[in-house]
């Protein structure tokens, strides 16, 4: 777990949701930071993704210029 930075999910994935990812990995290392995004999800929402310690919450379609900015920001405040 100490071996990684940052988790960056997506919310649809075919074996478990970006969410149940994030929480997994917040139950081994409880302040992992995580960015979180979707095309669409009717399950979570930015205000429900930060209420369970999800750093960033961003929607498809994501530019790298705003990717790389979220990243360097997330990366700053651990």
């Amino acid at each position: 777990p100490d071996g990684f930075d940052l988790l960056i999910t997506d919310q649809t994935m075919p074996v478990l949701s970006g969410l149940e990812l994030a929480q997994k990995a917040m139950a081994v290392r409880e302040q992992f930071p995580v960015i979180l995004y979707t095309g669409y999800s009717a399950t979570i929402n930015a205000a429900e993704a930060r209420r369970v310690g999800i750093k960033e919450f961003m929607m498809k379609p994501l530019s790298l210029t705003n990717l790389s900015h979220v990243v360097r920001k997330v990366l700053d405040d651990k």
